[in-house]
Parts: structure tokens; sequence; C-alpha cells
């Protein structure tokens, strides 16, 4: 029997585990931290399980859902009408329908005709390789127009990327787009799906699958290649990649018994904010799962060199709630119940015009799955499954040749 390695537990790890021993193979699988689950692991609240990093689906995501539904968790899942909104001119503006966009303050009737169509032509054009050697920056300035590339996407570039907003490739933006657009009903209407009591369920029932199937799994286990490579027939890496430059995220999540929007996603189009989203996750789900008690996240993507990775977390802390006074002046932190702050120094890889996506196999022996070699979409759950079921189909090809 073939022996295979697979160094990472995210979720692409163990999907690829899933469907490497399936296929008879012996599998080991090393995590490095205490838990599996990568950047959708979560922690408890109240009777609930929620994300360190905030999460939910689309209708589109047809690769997670049929792993939530072979794993018995399909019935777990809720879905909710999206609601977007933008924080533009110390202002908080809904910005999800055609009227949203008529009625939304600091762009002239042009520019919101401009970007409109634009928006409308990225949704159903599907040639993403034209986008690929431009910048987002200049294609959205060129058919946007400046105004409406200023106000609404600039910040949005610079918020998550900041001094390599310029270099993003239009490839990316165009997913972006694209995939959102294509989760919406006949009607225009965006639905999100999340999982009752946390996603945490899933790779709950995931690694317990995986004992059951006879996966050796062995956490707080840093992986020596060198030791291990003799051991094996193949090794599958999912760590980040020494070629590919990432961003950090920082994701402070607050649960305090006051309600401050009626919408679930907030883009904060301001440079002078310390967090690019607002999300309060008790519009997508009820708080009834979370003591009673809202539940928001502010969400930034950093430089890995950034200055806030190295201060303390009630310093951080103290700096994202100072600026969440000033979008919502009615919040008081005296009613807060719990806050809790993470760090992520690989969150988000950069896709650069021209992006050449990694290769997955090193050598005979070694391949790669991470999320910087999914493209042209961006990182996300059902890519990750994706992922790890195309690498397992790799290593399963390789023993045919």
């Amino acid at each position: 029997m073939s022996k295979i390695a697979i160094v990472g537990g995210g979720l692409t790890g163990m999907v690829a585990a899933r469907q490497l021993v399936k296929k008879g193979f012996e599998v080991d699988l090393y995590e490095k931290s205490e838990f599996l689950g990568g950047l959708l692991a979560g922690f408890k609240l109240g009777n609930s399980y929620l994300e360190k990093a905030y999460h939910h689906i689309f209708k589109t995501d047809g690769e997670i859902l049929e792993l939530i539904k072979e794993l018995g968790l399909d019935k777990k899942m809720v879905w909710k009408e999206s609601s977007i909104a933008i924080y533009n001119g110390r202002e908080i503006q809904p910005f999800v329908t055609p009227i949203d966009l008529l009625k939304f303050k600091g762009l002239d009737l042009f520019s919101k005709i401009r970007l409109g169509v634009v928006s409308l032509w990225l949704s159903f054009d599907n040639n993403w390789q034209k986008y690929e050697d431009v910048t987002a920056v200049e294609w959205m300035k060129k058919y946007c127009g400046n105004k409406a590339y200023k106000v609404i996407w600039e910040p949005l570039l610079k918020g998550k990327f900041h001094d390599r907003y310029e270099d993003i490739s239009m490839a990316w933006l165009w997913a972006r787009i694209h995939t959102r657009s294509g989760s919406k009903d006949k009607n225009g209407k965006e639905y999100l799906g999340y999982m009752t009591g946390g996603f945490e369920q899933l790779i709950t029932v995931l690694e317990k699958e995986l004992v059951k199937l006879k996966v050796n799994i062995y956490k707080n286990k840093a992986v020596d290649f060198d030791k291990i490579e003799t051991k094996y027939d193949r090794i599958i890496y999912t760590g980040p990649l020494k070629e590919v430059e990432y961003l950090g995220a920082i994701c402070i999540i607050v649960e305090s018994s006051q309600n401050l929007s009626q919408y679930y996603w907030h883009n904060i189009n301001d440079l002078n904010s310390p967090f690019l989203a607002f999300i309060q996750q008790t519009n997508l789900i009820d708080k009834k799962h979370y003591r009673g008690n809202h539940v928001y996240y502010l969400g930034s993507y950093l430089p890995q060199n950034h200055e806030l990775f190295d201060k303390k977390e009630k310093e951080v802390e103290k700096i994202y709630l100072d600026y969440l006074k000033k979008i919502f002046p009615d919040f008081e932190a005296k009613k807060i119940k719990s806050i809790n702050t993470f760090r992520f120094k690989t969150a988000q890889h950069l896709v650069t015009k021209g992006y050449k996506v990694p290769e997955y196999k090193l050598s005979d022996k070694v391949y790669r799955a991470n999320f910087a070699q999914i493209y042209p979409e961006d990182r996300g759950t059902n890519f990750a499954v994706r992922e790890g079921k195309k690498i397992a189909e790799m290593i399963q090809k390789s023993f045919k040749i």
C-alpha cells in the first residue's frame, strides 16, 4: 500500500486525505497547530462556535455544499438574503440594488450609470483571460471613470492591498464580481449560507470521518521534510509557498448587547479606517446562537511587517474600537460582553498583473496545494475543497504513469 504524507491540516489537506484514503492509500496528516481547519477553524461562543475569520458560502458553492451533504450536515445550513452597505462620506449607505446605486451619494448620475453598466458587463463576461495583463486600477479608471474609481474601487483596493494595490490584476477583481453575480437568483437577490452552530462542525465531523477511515492525524507536529521524505511515496505540502507574496489579516470579534446596523456586510471606504470591513454576523444568523447578543467582525488585511502585528491585543482593539465609534457614534464600549482578536500572517496572496499559478508538482515525490493556486477565483472554502480533490486526483494519477 502506497503511503502519503499531507503536511497541513486545513480544509484542503483534510479533503485530500479523505479522497486518498478512500482510494486505498495509507495517509498520515500532519498539522503544526493544536487544531485542524486552518482559516475555517472556530472558537466556542455560548452554545455555538464562531469562525476566527468571517465565513459564509454562496448558492453556487457546489463543492463545499456537496461535502456538507455527504457529511450529513446539510440540514444545519440556513440561507438569508444578503444585505450590503458602504461607509462613505461619514455615512452608511445601502449598496445592493440598482435603486441603491441611483440613490448613492458621492457620485453623479453619469458615474452611477457607468458603474452599473460595468458591473453588469463583468457579471456576464466569461472571458477572464483578457483581464490578466491589465491592472484593476488601469481597467476601472478607464471603464468606470475617475470619479467612480476614486469613490468605490480605490478605497477597497488600497484598503486590502495597501502599497501594492496598483499591481493587482484585473483578473482578480473580475473573479470577485463575476462569482458574486452568479449567486443571485432570477430576481437579482443574493442569498448567503451559514451553518447553525458554526462551520467548526464541518471540521469536527470531517476529522471524525478521517479517524474512522484510518487516517493517522498528528497535531502539534511540525514536519522536517528531510526526515520524512524517505518514509513516504508522495508528500503533499499545503502551507505557504516561498515564491508567493502574502498579506496578513487581523479579525477582531466583538460580542455586544448593542445592535449597530441593519446590514450584514459593510465596506468601509475610508482610508483612515484601520479595518476594511465591518460584518454584523447576527444579521446573517440569529443572535440566539450567541447568548442573545450581537456579534461583529472588524476585519483588515495588512502587510506582514505591519506594526499592528507587533502591538499588544489591547492596543489593537482600542485602535479598532475607537474608529468603530466614528462610524457608529452610538457605539458604547461598556456594552461589550466579550472581545477576541485573531491575527493571521498568511491570509491573502497578491494576484499581480500576469500572475503565474505556482506549480503543483515539485518533484516525482513532492506536490503542493495552497490557496495561492486558486485562480482566477480568490481563495475560499468552496475552492479549498476543490483544490483538495484536485491534488488527490493528481497523486492518484501519478502512480499510474
